[in-house]
């Protein structure tokens, strides 16, 4: 499907990225942008390329996290190497450098700092001459109803952190594991089970030894313990990269060069 407009931004500035797109729409351009645009189970990388391909302009939203981001960068890239016009959306002082200053430096440039709402009209304008449409109509936008998407909300998950203060505490890693596509914290889980396993073996006598091994019994239970604490102090350790990567997961398929620049991207938030 086209579009009018694909929308290049980094994560950290995808609450201005969101209300250019609604100001866009607004007038009539049609918008690509991620994860929004995101066809469930492709390839990411494929999507985006499609979705650049389609359209008929890019906007860049240009900041120091743009600048700083491989994502963005492959983006203009592409952009650049199809021909499409760029409209770089400067909303801070950074300028742009190595292959940016190469892609950019003959490009259209908006210096919209340090209040990008007050540059909105202007991209309006320039996007509907860009993309042919008629750029002499009245621009009308309005933010009222545009509410910003919070970012931390992608990051919360409070069952590995019920799992972790309960006995079940090997669970919370097993968890986070299946959710944020992790092995290693599901090993970590299983690990983490065996003394859980032995004690209950002794409790419940399975082998009717429970009492000729009492002493073995409480060493294992301060093996439980100790573990429980363990496992405590690293789920905390390892809760934000498991936050993140559930976030990531959300808006990705199986590529895993692109699930890296995405988990270095919202890494940040």
């Amino acid at each position: 499907m086209s579009h009018d407009v694909f929308i290049s931004y980094s994560t950290k500035n995808k609450n201005t990225a969101d209300a250019i797109c609604h100001v866009l729409e607004q007038n009539s351009l049609k918008c690509w942008i991620a994860p929004r645009n995101i066809t469930s189970g492709k390839n990411y990388s494929n999507e985006i390329i499609n979705g650049i391909t389609s359209a008929k302009i890019v906007v860049l939203v240009f900041s120091k996290y743009s600048q700083a981001s491989d994502f963005v960068k492959n983006e203009i890239d592409i952009a650049f190497s199809n021909e499409k016009p760029i409209i770089s959306f400067k909303i801070d002082e950074t300028m742009p450098e190595d292959e940016m200053e190469y892609f950019l430096k003959n490009k259209h440039w908006l210096e919209a700092y340090p209040e990008p709402e007050n540059h909105f009209e202007k991209l309006i304008g320039d996007a509907l001459k860009l993309c042919d449409e008629e750029y002499d109509k009245p621009i009308w936008f309005s933010l009222k109803d545009f509410a910003p998407t919070d970012m931390s909300k992608l990051k919360k998950d409070y069952t590995s952190l019920i799992l972790l203060f309960t006995p079940l505490y090997w669970a919370s890693f097993i968890y986070m594991g299946i959710v944020g596509n992790n092995n290693l914290w599901k090993l970590a889980g299983l690990l983490y089970l065996i003394p859980s396993i032995i004690c209950a073996i002794f409790y419940f006598e399975i082998w009717g030894v429970l009492f000729i091994f009492y002493p073995v019994f409480k060493v294992f239970l301060y093996v439980f313990i100790a573990f429980w604490i363990l496992a405590i102090i690293h789920g905390f350790v390892i809760r934000n990269e498991f936050l993140t990567r559930k976030s990531v997961l959300r808006v990705m398929s199986a590529d895993d060069k692109m699930f890296e620049s995405l988990l270095e991207e919202y890494s940040q938030i």
